[in-house]
């Protein structure tokens, strides 16, 4: 066999090979940048939920520390909800 019957590739060939390659690489990189930006978006969104919650939480306990100095405390202490509530958010056993 002759030199000529292998295909050598030209410089134009590596370049076409090297620029496919790169192109995968940008498209590869920017995917994965996506989805960080994607995960950071989570994350704020849940820590926004998570102060949202917060806030509720001490605004439950207190209503629950209002209502159970109320002169209407015998009336609130019927309920059974609001005394599992209050033990579980005051920590009570009434």
């Amino acid at each position: 066999m002759s030199k000529d019957d292998f295909y050598t590739p030209t410089d134009i060939d590596a370049l076409r090979m090297e620029n496919e390659l790169l192109t995968f690489e940008v498209s590869f990189l920017k995917a994965q940048v996506a989805e960080v930006v994607r995960l950071e978006n989570q994350l704020k969104e849940s820590e926004r939920s998570v102060t949202r919650l917060e806030s509720a939480e001490e605004d439950l306990v207190w209503l629950l520390r209002v209502l159970g100095s109320s002169r209407l405390r015998w009336f609130f202490g019927l309920k059974q909800e609001l005394r599992v509530l209050e033990q579980r958010y005051l920590g009570t056993n009434a």
